[in-house]
């Protein structure tokens, strides 16, 4: 019973308020546990599998007799103005005759099914595979959670870097218009060189601008993934990930895990063998039925209102009965029945080899993906270290008047290219990363 521990922790998880928990530097660990409490898909997917434990209970009680009880009074009154002679003539009586009549019954009834083709075994076998179906979707979900605000939270942590080389670069602009108005005054720069040292710090301050708005938009979208509505401030603080060489990768024992292991596969197993024992459960209606039913009742009637909330009636009666429903002929519906739950678990079946095909393409186009993301952080970080050291030489160059200011901005803005292509290729890999994490199902790194 798969389901069974699932359900019982979400029963044993408090109701909190999310954003009272949300600390004022926001961990990967803490969002991932906010986003198992807050996040409203994920929660729907919680209520779903809670839902599987009616339907079991439902299951165990076409196991148990049925039970039910009646408590009834009535009484009547009517008036008669005519009657009849004695040759059955209507005439009208001198007095009217007034009838009164009053009743009370009391009865318990109890039926068992002995014998129903075994529908209600494959039946009960069946909702149990989709509370394990359930349970699985809701890992699945948990899984697709965790992914899913691990990739928002590195893209706030790498907007929050972006401000950080913004703001250098900016500095870096300011100095740099400093030493060109230096040069100015020396007659070692022109007026168009200054003028250009200024629009840079202008372009540059816009830069840090725009990467301190893009961070606040990404705070947002970790705010609205981990459900929380409360105005509360927070920064995501931390690092990227540990690197490591994925060519040490096994990429069919990561295929043959994810395709056999993984929520959504599990999800869709279970569901096939629920209609797999729905087929089973349709099967049985070509099968006798044997039932056992057993009543008790008293009752009272009194041509007066005496017998009226009588709690205690005198008349006594017990019956006890055997049923056998054979079905004979049903007018094709048993058949039709079976044809389309047999077509259901076909299809179900189907859907299985279909995302198992699927998973199978998704682990290694992710193998793929964090491969060349490896690769290309590699390349980054060898052109920003050159365009760095060139920048170095170019400004002493500069400094004695052997380059001009625009070959100068030229490597400047090459430099800041570089630097943040790298940033970006470092978190493009930590995504990549996170996805083939996905996949799999599990953490990948060695």
């Amino acid at each position: 019973m798969k389901w069974l521990p699932g359900m019982l922790g979400a029963l044993l998880v408090p109701a909190v308020l999310v954003g009272q928990q949300v600390p004022a530097r926001l961990t990967l660990v803490d969002a991932l546990e906010i986003a198992r409490r807050g996040n409203p898909e994920y929660q729907q997917a919680v209520n779903s599998a809670l839902a599987q434990g009616a339907q079991i209970r439902a299951g165990w009680g076409a196991f148990l007799p049925t039970l039910s009880a009646r408590l009834a009074f009535s009484g009547t009154s009517s008036r008669t103005v005519t009657g009849q002679d004695d040759f059955g003539r209507p005439v009208e009586l001198p007095n009217p005759v007034t009838f009164r009549r009053s009743a009370a019954s009391q009865s318990v009834s109890a039926g068992l099914t002995v014998f129903d083709g075994f529908r209600n075994l494959n039946s009960l076998r069946a909702t149990r595979a989709s509370a394990d179906a359930a349970y699985a979707a809701r890992e699945a979900v948990g899984t697709r959670i965790d992914a899913e605000t691990a990739r928002r939270f590195y893209e706030a942590l790498r907007t929050t870097r972006l401000i950080a080389l913004e703001e250098r670069l900016l500095a870096s602009a300011r100095e740099q218009l400093d030493n060109t108005r230096r040069l100015f005054r020396i007659a070692g720069a022109t007026r168009e060189d200054v003028l250009g040292a200024e629009a840079d710090v202008a372009t540059q301050e816009l830069q840090f601008e725009s990467a301190k708005g893009d961070a606040r938009k990404a705070v947002l979208a970790v705010r609205e993934h981990l459900g929380i509505v409360e105005d509360i401030d927070f920064a995501v603080a931390g690092d990227l990930p540990d690197t490591w060489d994925p060519a040490t990768l096994d990429v069919e024992a990561l295929v043959s895990r994810a395709t056999e292991s993984t929520p959504r596969v599990l999800q869709l197993e279970a569901s096939a063998r629920a209609a797999d024992l729905r087929v089973s459960a349709q099967r049985a209606g070509r099968w006798p039925t044997i039932m056992v039913n057993a009543s008790l009742s008293r009752s009272v009637s009194l041509s007066s209102y005496d017998a009226l909330f009588q709690f205690n009636p005198r008349n006594r009666g017990f019956g006890i009965g055997i049923t056998l429903d054979l079905p004979v002929f049903t007018g094709f519906q048993t058949a039709a029945q079976i044809a389309t739950a047999s077509l259901e678990s076909r299809n179900a079946h189907e859907t299985v080899r279909a995302s198992r095909l699927q998973v199978e393409r998704e682990v290694r186009a992710a193998v793929i993906d964090v491969r060349n993301t490896y690769r290309g952080r590699q390349l980054a970080e060898r052109a920003a270290e050159l365009s760095l050291e060139r920048l170095q030489l170019a400004r002493q160059r500069y400094a004695i008047g052997a380059m001009t200011f625009a070959n100068l901005q030229l490597l400047i803005d090459r430099a800041a290219q570089e630097e943040r292509r790298l940033v970006n290729a470092q978190f493009q890999l930590a995504q990549a990363v996170v996805t083939l994490d996905e996949r799999v199902g599990r953490s990948v790194q060695p």
